[in-house]
């Protein structure tokens, strides 16, 4: 895969602050002149690329290399050109690049072991690492960074070390693989709080703050940059200091931004405000006008995305001035592409301003010859013309930069400009012609920048951190309004089935992003194949309409019924009011009837007559309904939706996944059922965390023992972690059951469940199970969590629930949206067991067997409330 990764991590500052002259073998013959020239021009080009001028590093560095190439210092020409390959590849000239260290990499070959040599082969190899992460072979990189790593440590040089174990780190977060970066970040962690040199600690504090942050870890990220920043203040570095502060105000505001997705409005504003303090810190600190302008920029968009307008209009004079005096460079283009953005988002300024200041950009990059820059300019440029309905001047200026982002291999810019183009083709025609059915030329367009987000996948979490966005702002969008393209009138077969295919692709795209990397490894997988009684449903949440497509059993066998005027925020407080209902015990049977009717109204009934063709619900096609669940939707369990005159269960077995690619297609083998069954009746665990006991879970797990042959119990003091996976380790169990309390939520570190002692987050899920449904011949069939709930007031906390399925490698979950009474839980598992030892029958049908019987026998008790049986749901591979 062609992409463009993080070229340069920050680590490589470590690598780069290196004295060149230093590393040069001055040979005796070669006139003195001649030497000296190579070193300045080596020297220059280490200069032109600390300042961000990359095309002239390239140029000065390359005459270095002919210089000793010619005067046959063949040492020296091989480091010339490991640091014009670094260049090269900021350039994304990444062929060039390849070019410049294989002849490197190649000449350091015929040289013998020695010290300087040995330091410059692992330069080399450095700079071949984030050549091979650029272009996407992570695994290669990994290696070569461990490979450096081994010549560093021979000749005992602790800044290429540690370097090339953050880099390691690095490629290790974009496998996904966050056990073994966790392990090597967390020893370099203690072995830098031990360090005695200042310069070099607050240097490998600060790099350890970035990495974690990339990594979503942002409370040790928090940490690590404050320990960083006192280091920074004792030294009396205002630069130094500059630098850490500018770090932990961007993690203060991304933890202010996860706050604010769960709804911690008192969170958010704390953090906002530690973010806006370290950024107006940052400034003043300042030496560089670079690093001013950048804290006063993330200053300005902090307070533009919080609505504070007053500080707005201090700041905004200041950021003027400043750039007035950025020297040319790519920092300087960034940075006023940065401030026209917000210019252009806020409506701040006339356009005639805004237009100046991108011509100065665009004007600077060319000089430069910086196309990756050009290219961002002028798409902004044509942004802006976007904002003014000047549909001929954007349009031109976002094909300009688009050409040059391809050209430049740089496709998580060039993404944006198609996705600009489609928008700008679809808006002038809606303008031009009165006309609101999809431009084909538009369609054309999103479907370009559809297939460039999916070709990049993983790196949209690890992308340039030059070119910062948001996935909800500059993601997401892509796939709905190109859905909302595709569906508009009435779509034929190709569309339909393209759309089914974008749904699917955004569901993946989310998990990417819950987890920051590209966890989910999808194989088309043919549903009639599977079962021939399915039906699919997917709807999807536009802002003005709630579209529904539905696969029938057949090839390609798609309808589709768009609710017109059905808004997002109506859908969300159907949803939010059903699920409210659902959660209180007391809630009449025909209030939740009531509104769950409103929702099967716009998902089911315009397919009632295909779904229920016969009366008989042996004699229909469709057996089984399987969700792939949109927006808040994925917080309701579909079993209860209902018709007026029963609920869904009561026909359908239902059930939920994130997406046909991600099922594996084999049935639960019920001949050999293998269980570990673990949990606690009222762990400290709970305590630590306000929560209450679980009265009947010694009940429950007693009750799944009788039920099963085999099993494992682990209860109360012995379930724990490293039990758990003892006991996988040396089992092949295929169901995991765990009573316990738990959370799902969009963020994942607030997602887990807990064992006697403390937190599972779900980012250990796959190390707790320590199996890869990918990879191994017996994966965990069924992964029970039956006392968990999704977090209140959170859209997209079944995002969570979605991401613990993937990341335990079960190919089923089983969990609960809400916690249920305890009593009727316990029952409710004891069922299932008794039900699922059946061969006959699916686990969705086991799940609607329980559900009915629930509605149908328990008239002594209140177990017939949807509020005790609708809130278990089956994830994953229903069969």
């Amino acid at each position: 895969m062609s992409c463009f990764r993080v070229i340069l991590v920050a680590a490589l500052s470590f690598i780069l602050s290196l004295n060149i002259s230093t590393l040069f073998s001055a040979t005796a013959q070669q006139p003195v002149v001649t030497q000296q020239s190579a070193i300045a021009l080596l020297q220059a080009g280490k200069k032109s690329y600390d300042e961000g001028l990359f095309a002239e590093a390239t140029k000065t560095l390359q005459q270095a290399a002919k210089i000793y190439a010619a005067t046959g210092e063949t040492l020296n020409q091989a480091q010339a050109l490991s640091f014009t390959s670094l260049a090269q590849q900021k350039l994304g000239q990444l062929q060039e690049a390849e070019q410049s260290i294989s002849t490197s990499l190649s000449l350091l070959k015929t040289l013998p072991d020695r010290q300087d040599i040995t330091q410059v082969r692992a330069l080399s190899l450095n700079a071949r690492a984030h050549l091979l992460l650029a272009m996407g072979n992570t695994e290669t990189a990994l290696e070569t960074w461990q490979k450096a790593e081994k010549l560093y440590r021979q000749i005992r040089d602790r800044v290429g070390i540690l370097g090339s174990q953050i880099n390691q780190a690095l490629a290790l977060q974009v496998l996904g693989l966050y056990r073994r970066a966790d392990k090597i970040l967390t020893q370099i962690e203690q072995e830098i709080y031990q360090e005695p040199d200042p310069s070099f600690k607050v240097a490998g504090l600060l790099n350890l703050g970035q990495i974690r942050r990339q990594g979503r870890d942002l409370e040790q990220s928090q940490k690590i940059l404050q320990i960083g920043l006192d280091v920074a203040q004792k030294m009396r570095s205002p630069e130094v200091q500059s630098k850490v502060l500018l770090s932990l105000g961007n993690t203060e505001i991304a933890l202010a931004r996860n706050a604010k997705t769960l709804k911690n409005e008192e969170n958010a504003q704390t953090y906002t405000q530690k973010a806006l303090s370290s950024y107006q810190q940052a400034a003043n600190l300042a030496i560089s006008p670079t690093a001013k302008v950048q804290a006063n920029l993330n200053q300005l968009s902090v307070l533009l995305e919080n609505k504070q307008y007053s500080s707005v209009a201090v700041l905004l004079p200041l950021i003027r001035i400043s750039l007035e005096k950025l020297p040319k460079s790519r920092a300087s283009i960034y940075a006023r592409v940065n401030f026209a953005q917000s210019l252009i988002k806020w409506s701040l300024d006339r356009k005639e301003n805004i237009t100046q200041i991108l011509n100065i950009a665009i004007e600077q990059a060319r000089n430069l010859t910086d196309q990756r820059a050009e290219s961002y300019a002028l798409g902004t440029l044509g942004e802006l013309y976007e904002s003014t309905l000047d549909w001929a001047k954007a349009i031109e200026f976002t094909r300009s930069a688009l050409v040059i982002a391809q050209a430049t291999n740089a496709p998580d810019i060039a993404y944006r400009w198609q996705w600009q183009i489609g928008r700008l083709l679809q808006m002038q025609a809606e303008r031009t012609h009165h006309n609101k059915n999809a431009d084909t030329k538009a369609v054309s367009y999103y479907t370009q920048a559809f297939k460039t987000l999916n070709n990049l996948r993983s790196d949209l979490v690890v992308l340039n951190p030059e070119v910062q966005f948001s996935f909800r702002e500059t993601v997401e969008p892509v796939y709905r309004q190109l859905v909302d393209l595709l569906l508009r009138q009435n779509p034929n077969r190709d569309r339909l089935i393209q759309a089914r295919d974008v749904i699917e692709a955004l569901q993946l795209a989310e998990l990417d992003n819950f987890f920051g990397d590209a966890c989910a490894k999808p194989e088309q997988v043919k549903i009639d194949d599977l079962d021939p009684h399915a039906a699919v449903i997917y709807p999807i949440i536009l802002p003005n309409r709630l579209e529904v497509v539905i696969k029938l059993p057949g090839t390609d066998n798609l309808r589709h019924y768009g609710n017109q005027n059905v808004s997002d925020t109506q859908v969300d407080e159907a949803v939010k009011q059903l699920r409210q209902s659902l959660k209180r015990r007391s809630t009449s049977p025909s209030q939740i009837k009531k509104e769950a009717q409103q929702i099967y109204n716009w998902l089911i009934k315009p397919f009632e007559a295909e779904l229920e063709s016969t009366k008989n619900r042996e004699e229909s096609k469709v057996k089984n309904l399987v969700f792939v669940l949109d927006g808040s939707l994925r917080n309701l369990p579909m079993a209860v939706l209902h018709d007026g005159t029963k609920y869904l269960v009561e026909r359908y077995a239902v059930s939920v996944t994130s997406g046909l690619q991600l099922l594996e297609p084999k049935p639960l083998q019920r001949k050999s059922l293998s269980v570990l069954v673990g949990g606690a009746i009222d762990a400290p665990s709970f305590e630590k965390e306000g929560l209450g006991a679980i009265s009947n879970v010694a009940v429950e797990l007693e009750g799944v023992k009788k039920s099963v042959q085999h099993t494992q119990m682990l209860e109360n003091q012995t379930f724990l972690q490293q039990n758990i996976q003892k006991q996988i380790n040396s089992n092949p169990y295929n169901i995991v059951h765990l009573a316990t309390h738990g959370k799902f939520s969009s963020n994942p570190e607030q997602t887990f469940i807990l064992d006697w002692q403390k937190r599972i987050k779900v980012k250990d899920f796959d190390n707790l199970l320590n199996l890869d449904y990918q990879r191994s011949s017996k994966p965990i069939e069924l992964l029970i969590l039956s006392a968990c709930e999704t977090a209140t007031g959170d859209n997209r906390a079944a995002l969570g629930l979605a991401g613990v399925a993937i990341k335990a490698g079960a190919r089923s979950t089983l969990a609960s949206l809400w916690q249920v009474n305890d009593a009727s839980t316990a029952q409710f598992m004891i069922k299932f067991y008794q039900e699922l030892k059946n061969p006959q029958i699916t686990k969705a049908e086991a799940l609607r067997n329980v559900q009915r019987t629930f509605l149908t026998e328990f008239s002594s008790t209140d177990y017939n409330r949807p509020y005790h049986w609708a809130s278990f749901i089956l994830v994953g591979n229903w069969f």
